[in-house]
């Protein structure tokens, strides 16, 4: 991972490039980095891997991601002049110590997602769903605040505070046989508030690319967390007014250790494409949805922006979509 966290400066020209302090490691300290593009304003758009280092394919999409759309802003007049309107910000890798050491927690033995200072308010599957038994055991969930879950979050809350619509897309890899697309809640079975703007935003998505690869659906249809770092920015750091739609990729690793059963025994192969194919062809098969996002942001009005006269026949279908 260090040649990625080497060369963030290159992106300095067209982005800003932010240094959010450091973590440490067993053998040194590792850079928490941000790279932002666009008008600090505007709507905004996040992008964040790494969040557990064995899934090493969800920071290898979010600096392939990052990398293309460096690459466009050299040419694309559109998504120049997208940008005078909208921000994008990508948070490449929010566990550098777990990447480089190869552990799915930072080097505290915490896991990350299990962090934040949320309670579930409903029963949560013993361990995974986040413990304090002890960081030797997978899932701990910490005695404190750690610093990579809060250079998340202030990233979050610095934006919610400029932005009134703010999408943001954590990658991960590990569950299923399909990729799946998860919105909140982690902590709870409750209805997600913003679910008629994310029942409009799927509808384009679906209508728009009518045979995507994703199953879409709550997070807590497979399974309930404590200290879930999206329930936590959700709940806590945006207002009744703004439109927040924190998404999940959760990239089926199943899939790839049926097609290569004996990655079974390396520590990062349930988690990740191990053939030099497979891992172009997972870098590929999101850029679709990446670019939709995208325009998307750009274009919030038109799935903001309710006709009240039809807000009871959109919050059924919704329901009946999600929760039913």
């Amino acid at each position: 991972m260090d040649e990625f966290q080497n060369n963030f400066d290159v992106y300095a020209d067209l982005g800003r490039v932010k240094n959010h302090g450091s973590v440490r490691g067993k053998y040194r300290d590792y850079p928490l980095v941000s790279v932002q593009f666009g008008n600090e304003k505007g709507p905004a758009l996040v992008i964040i891997g790494g969040v557990h280092g064995l899934e090493r394919i969800g920071t290898q999409l979010a600096v392939s991601l990052l990398e293309s759309f460096y690459q466009r802003l050299q040419w694309d007049l559109i998504l120049i002049e997208m940008l005078e309107k909208i921000q994008v910000i990508f948070i490449p890798l929010v566990n550098p110590t777990g990447y480089n050491e190869t552990t799915r927690s930072n080097a505290n033995g915490v896991d990350l997602m299990r962090n934040a200072p949320i309670e579930s308010t409903e029963k949560v599957p013993f361990l995974l769903g986040g413990h304090k038994i002890s960081n030797r055991l997978p899932w701990y969930r910490g005695e404190k605040i750690e610093a990579e879950t809060q250079f998340v979050c202030s990233v979050i809350e610095k934006l919610l505070k400029n932005s009134t619509c703010v999408i943001s897309l954590d990658i991960h890899s590990g569950f299923g046989f399909k990729d799946q697309l998860w919105f909140p809640f982690a902590n709870s079975r409750k209805e997600f508030p913003n679910l008629t703007e994310m029942f409009l935003l799927f509808e384009l998505f679906e209508k728009s690319q009518p045979h995507h690869i994703y199953k879409i659906e709550p997070q807590s249809k497979n399974y309930l967390t404590h200290g879930d770092i999206w329930d936590y920015c959700y709940l806590n750091l945006k207002n009744e007014s703004q439109i927040y739609i924190p998404l999940t990729l959760e990239m089926g690793s199943w899939l790839w250790v049926k097609k290569n059963p004996l990655q079974i025994f390396s520590k990062t192969g349930m988690f990740n494409p191990i053939k030099e194919h497979r891992i172009k062809r997972t870098l590929r098969r999101h850029r679709p949805f990446f670019d939709f996002i995208l325009h998307a942001l750009y274009s919030n009005s038109t799935w903001t922006n309710q006709d009240l006269g039809h807000s009871d026949l959109i919050i059924t279908k919704a329901r009946q979509k999600y929760y039913e």
